[in-house]
């Protein structure tokens, strides 16, 4: 292994590849409006001049938090963390419906001992008035460009960043990136896309996400492949223009969840894709939730016409604690495989393929293979054996792109990263928390650990619930629905909580003058609708169906449910509820 870090990689493609495109950021997603271009020496030249800053602030070494709406300015101010010789921390911009909108940034400052947030000109300018009143400094970040820059040697095993977990199952924790394990999962991604520098790529998804952190920040410094950024705003109010511009610059790597290509196969309409030549794409990464087989097959019967190959779908399995990519190697002459397995063997754990036609059916999509260096296993998380290879257990992962720390948090990192099989002491392993099993090298996830609902000793995958609920007709809104359980005299219940579809809603829905019976009706429509398609589906009964505000329902910023938190909110009577209807308690 060459023995480069990020920062050594940075000033290489200064020299070697001064005058290529590194970076190209669409101001408003369309291809007729503002576009920022910076080429690698430009890159390094406005990083430079942010670790200039930095040095001079005395902040070499200390963890400075990066909170930027999507654009260059957070580029070079990551790249500028990195040249100084400090953890750079991505947080999210603070969430303006938040009863405390700068409570994640300031909670994540105190967790990794931040005292500066660096962020752009106008959120500085907002944030003055109170400036006095809160425990960290905000700061503009520079526009300073440096052209002769000698800073502090940066060694392969120091923490370049911190990467904050989405917080699917809990509280964000700050995965310790070292230069090492950024560099290997590159590596690993690399193989697995088939990156090179004549291989352009693009992404929608928010740029302190680790998708975009690790596949366009630092990829194409690793690669030399030009990257092309779009706001995800941009893309939910306009989905073509992502395909537009996939189209005119012959993007060949992108990724996004399965819901990005749902929404696109849903919301874009026939009239808009004229022109449209997707020949180009060669990758089209699936992951961070899990991956429909109706989506990919919607997508490539409405985009297949210009030009997108069913091979081009690569559904992926990674996470924070393995800095991005944990498998999704496949042919790339083969479209992704499905195995069909029997859903009420896999209620106790069971893979049984079944044949073709055959009743019970639960359709799921292979992750592909680890890359080099790495592996993966499953596990019975109550044993801690390796799992029969016809047996669903928690899947394990070890190699080099592992951190193996949260930042400050001595138990929790080995709780997480110091996984052993008790019966040879094998470890240690990454404990994801997430099911599923391996077959023939190849990964298939079937849901979370921790997020499992067990009714009457039958284990069932909140997942598969929603989907139901989603494709019933009921109205509530896409991607938008949690399944989860409460405890009545000893019993689990399953409880449905889901944001209404507004544009379903009824005007007057929630008044009770003139109309009131016209609106009982509509809720107990929909209350029907879930409770019947669930027990159609999955034969439970629906304790309770509790539909809320749009967008009430906080999510990771992965954009995954936050089950557990929604279960906390529903016990406290805490949720925006416009209809619940409780059911009499199942026998």
């Amino acid at each position: 292994m060459i023995n480069m870090t990020i920062v050594d990689f940075l000033k290489d493609r200064a020299v070697r590849n001064a005058n290529d495109l590194a970076f190209r950021f669409m101001g408003n997603g369309e291809l007729n409006g503002p576009i920022t271009e910076w080429t690698f020496s430009e890159l390094y030249h406005q990083s430079a001049g942010v670790a200039e800053d930095l040095v001079e602030q005395g902040l070499a070494g200390s963890s400075v938090l990066l909170v930027f709406p999507p654009g260059l300015d957070f580029v070079k101010a990551f790249f500028g963390c990195l040249l100084a010789g400090a953890r750079a921390v991505p947080v999210p911009l603070p969430n303006p419906r938040s009863k405390n909108p700068l409570g994640r940034i300031l909670n994540t400052a105190g967790a990794c001992g931040a005292s500066t947030v660096l962020t752009n000109q106008q959120l500085a300018e907002m944030v003055a008035p109170m400036a006095a009143e809160l425990p960290v400094c905000l700061r503009a970040v520079t526009d300073r460009v440096a052209t002769d820059w000698s800073g502090p040697r940066v060694e392969m095993n120091e923490v370049a960043y911190l990467q904050f977990t989405s917080g699917s199952t809990g509280h964000p924790k700050g995965v310790a990136v070292r230069h090492t394990n950024a560099v290997s999962n590159i590596r690993v991604m690399g193989q697995m896309l088939r990156l090179n520098p004549t291989k352009p790529a693009m992404v929608w998804a928010p740029h302190y996400h680790d998708l975009c952190l690790v596949g366009h920040v630092l990829g194409p410094v690793y690669y030399g492949y030009e990257s092309t950024l779009m706001s995800p705003m941009d893309f939910l109010f306009k989905p073509v223009r992502w395909l537009r511009a996939m189209s005119h610059y012959k993007i060949a790597n992108t990724a996004c969840p399965n819901f990005g290509y749902e929404y696109s196969a849903r919301r874009i309409k026939p009239e808009d894709c004229v022109g449209l030549d997707l020949s180009h794409w060669v990758i089209a990464g699936n992951g961070g939730e899990p991956v429909l087989p109706q989506t990919m097959e919607a997508f490539i019967k409405k985009f297949g016409p210009y030009g997108f190959r069913p091979q081009t779908f690569m559904p992926c399995y990674g996470m924070a604690e393995s800095v991005l990519f944990v498998a999704g190697l496949k042919p790339l002459t083969q479209a992704p495989k499905v195995l069909t397995l029997n859903a009420t063997d896999l209620e106790t754990h069971t893979v049984r393929v079944l044949a073709d036609n055959e009743p019970g059916q639960r359709n799921v999509v292979s992750c592909g293979s680890p890359g080099s260096d790495h592996r993966v296993i499953a596990v019975d998380p109550v044993t801690f054996t390796q799992s029969n290879p016809n047996q669903v257990g928690e899947l394990w992962v070890q190699g080099p792109s592992v951190p193996g720390v949260y930042w400050g948090l001595p138990e929790e990192s080995a709780a997480t990263f110091e996984g052993r099989l008790t019966d040879t002491n094998e470890g240690p392993f990454l404990r994801t928390g997430d099911l599923g099993f391996v077959a023939d090298g190849e990964i298939y996830v079937t849901g979370r650990l921790k997020d499992m609902i067990i009714i009457a000793g039958r284990n069932h995958y909140p997942s598969d619930i929603e989907l139901t609920v989603q494709q019933s007709g009921a109205p509530v809104r896409l991607g938008a629905c949690a399944a989860i359980s409460e405890r009545i005299n000893g019993v689990e219940e399953l409880v449905i909580v889901a944001e209404v579809d507004k544009r379903r809603l009824p005007a007057d829905a929630q008044s009770a003058g003139p109309g009131a019976e016209s609106i009982d009706e509509f809720w107990a429509s929909a209350v029907k609708t879930v409770q019947g398609a669930v027990s159609e589906g999955h034969g439970l009964s629906v304790r309770s169906v509790v539909l809320v505000e749009p967008r009430s329902l906080e999510k990771t910023s992965s954009g995954k449910p936050r089950r557990r938190h929604y279960q906390k909110l529903f016990l406290k009577g805490d949720l925006a509820v416009l209809h619940e209807k409780r059911s009499p308690q199942t026998a």
